[in-house]
Parts: structure tokens; sequence; C-alpha cells
């Protein structure tokens, strides 16, 4: 189903910069018998790469999840903090597996991430065919696959104004075909939503410091 624009931001801003591998299953990956786990995006691409995503809830502590992984991966794990969540992962034959969790009254939520250690010579280049200004830098593209629905979201940077990008993507967006449908402003940026057919885009601008930040979220529905 379409994610909203802030939730994506939230995911996004949730996960680590690694990307997974076609053969790292969900199979490989322990379970707490407490933990009821439902999918997220098993069939998503992260900065070109397939990446595993699935999310959980228990009813138990926190303690208890942190500690069936301890045992369980013993000293191959690692522990720290990212962005509001704890997470514990471990590295097994170039499969990275990460749990991502919080509480809250008593349970405990989280997500289950599987990635590859990034490679040098796999690398591609991002945000290819993606409506960019000159200068842009391309920081992640992720696509997804949801049957007759294929989304892709692309977090982009410019040295440009926000209201620079604004004329930038009603002019080039126009070129393509794509109608400008609504424009608003928000906290110091600004939201605009395209739309061609039955399929729909949505750019929202940001300043960051002296510069922008771009996020694209497109969904084409075929």
């Amino acid at each position: 189903s379409k994610l909203s624009t802030s939730a994506i931001i939230s995911m996004l801003s949730l996960w680590p910069l690694v990307e997974a591998r076609a053969d790292c299953d969900f199979t490989d990956f322990p379970i707490m018998p407490e933990m009821k786990v439902s999918s997220l995006m098993d069939n998503a691409e992260y900065n070109s790469r397939p990446l595993g995503v699935r999310s959980f809830s228990a009813a138990v502590s926190s303690d208890s999840v942190v500690g069936f992984y301890r045992r369980r991966w013993r000293d191959r794990s690692s522990e720290s903090t990212f962005g509001p969540w704890q997470q514990i992962g471990t590295l097994e034959d170039e499969c990275f597996f990460t749990v991502q969790y919080g509480a809250a009254g008593g349970n405990t939520f989280g997500r289950l991430l599987i990635s590859k250690v990034p490679e040098a010579d796999t690398e591609q280049t991002l945000g290819v065919d993606v409506v960019k200004p000159s200068d842009a830098l391309v920081v992640s593209d992720m696509k997804t696959d949801d049957g007759p629905k294929e989304g892709r979201v692309t977090i982009i940077t410019s040295e440009q104004s926000v209201s620079e990008l604004v004329s930038f993507y009603r002019s080039e967006m126009s070129r393509s075909n794509w109608s400008l449908e609504q424009s608003f402003n928000q906290a110091g940026g600004s939201v605009l939503v395209f739309r061609k057919g039955v399929s729909e885009n949505n750019i929202v601008i940001m300043p960051a410091g002296g510069s922008s930040q771009i996020l694209i979220n497109e969904v084409e529905i075929n």
C-alpha cells in the first residue's frame, strides 16, 4: 500500500546504510517464540540492492528481547543506538542481521532487517531517470514492487534554494507530462503533488543549512 511522506521519512531515517543480498533469507533469522512478525518490505531495493525488512511486536520486555539475541549471537553481536532505537546485530556469511527495538507499556516492538556488507565493485549509479537539478547529489534511492504498484523513494541534496527548486520541478515535471495537483508550504519548505493518470509523484523540498534536501516519492500503477 502507499506510504505517507512522513512515514517514508521516518522509515528511511531508521534504516542503517548497508545493502541487502538476495540469498540472505529470513529463515536464517532467529525469532523469539513471543514475537508476532509481519512483512514490512520483503521486495524492496535500497541503493540498487535488495533489502529485507519485517516488523515485530512481543508481549515481553526489551531486556528479554535483547537477552534472547545476546544468547543466540553471543560474542559475535554488537549493540548500538540508532536514532530513537536500540539495536543489536551480527554478521554471518556476509549477511548482516539487525534487530531494532523500542518499548511501550511493557511490550517491545521494532524491525528485523537483513542486509549485506557493501562491496566496492558492486556500486551502481543512484537516481537514474529521476528528475533532479544539475547539482544534485543523490543520497539514497529505494524501489518497491507491490504487484500493480511500483514505488520509488529518492533523497537528494542540492545547493539551490527551496524557491529555485520549486520553480525547477514545476517546469520539469510539466515537461514530462505530470500535472500539478497540489502545492503548499510546510515548515519553511514546500510540498508538490503531481499526477500523471493514476500515478502520483510527491516532492518534498526542505531547507537544510545552506542547502536543500529533496525527497521524491513516486508511485506508479501499471
